[in-house]
């Protein structure tokens, strides 16, 4: 057993047979939100992870039954005022993706559910991303009333300029064979064969040579993590500019019943 077998604050870690790293977020809510909070956790497991020599490839997973991630914590995103509060949430988010983006160990996402706003932008930093029949992938930060600068410029360097612009101002759901036929999702299998098929396919690339893949990961994903750190401050000043407005915190108040 790995030393990074772990149970964290809100998700579990478990090394197994042939190098492949199992990052489950099955201790919090079933719809998996991200506050602060465990967007640090989720990239410090990483850099764990990245420097375990016994680790070649992960896997994150939502669990069973349970959706891939629903976006950002309301109950902590509705309090915000639009002042440093949003600059700090700014970094923590690009903290996040330019890790899974940038470490050196292939990330695969297993999406089951829901995949929304931050669970869809953790998902594009993953290099393979296989979706269950039930998943369903959106990026609504339009209709709930914040900018969308990472999932804008994530969308178009993954999937394009076209399906960029469709998802962000439509805000529409993508089920699981349009967002295959949209290459948002590179497979699609049935929600119980899901963390098997995502585990099968992270072994077959633990099963490479660690150097060849590690060193070419690094090359592909440069140009992807320099493009996040310049959308940094970008969504630093839209986020600050959206949230002053005031009526993003009242929709998040009316989704989760405090309006």
């Amino acid at each position: 057993m790995s030393t990074t077998d772990a149970v964290t604050a809100s998700m579990e870690c478990e090394i197994l047979p042939g190098g492949v790293a199992r990052v489950e977020f099955s201790q919090a809510h079933e719809q998996n939100p991200f506050s602060r909070a465990r967007m640090r956790e989720l990239s410090a497991l990483m850099h764990t992870l990245d420097a375990d020599d016994d680790v070649a490839s992960i896997v994150l997973y939502g669990g069973a039954g349970r959706s891939f991630g629903a976006g950002g914590d309301f109950h902590e995103v509705s309090e915000f005022s639009g002042g440093d509060e949003v600059d700090a949430w700014i970094d923590d988010i690009t903290d996040l993706y330019s890790t899974i983006a940038g470490i050196s160990k292939p990330v695969v996402a297993a999406i089951d559910g829901y995949a929304i706003g931050v669970g869809l932008q953790i998902a594009l930093c993953c290099d393979l991303r296989i979706g269950s029949r039930a998943a369903t992938l959106v990026m609504p930060e339009f209709r709930v009333g914040i900018a969308c600068n990472f999932g804008g410029y994530m969308l178009e360097a993954v999937v394009g300029r076209s399906v960029m612009q469709e998802m962000l101002y439509t805000c529409a759901e993508w089920p699981a064979e349009r967002a295959l036929a949209d290459r948002l999702l590179h497979e699609v299998t049935d929600p119980d064969e899901l963390l098997e098929r995502a585990l099968d396919r992270a072994g077959r690339i633990a099963s490479y040579t660690r150097a060849a893949v590690q060193s070419t990961r690094s090359r592909v994903n440069g140009p992807f993590v320099e493009g996040l750190q310049r959308v940094r401050n970008e969504g630093k000043r839209s986020h600050r500019t959206a949230f002053s407005a005031g009526e993003a915190q009242q929709r998040m108040r009316r989704v989760i019943g405090k309006a």
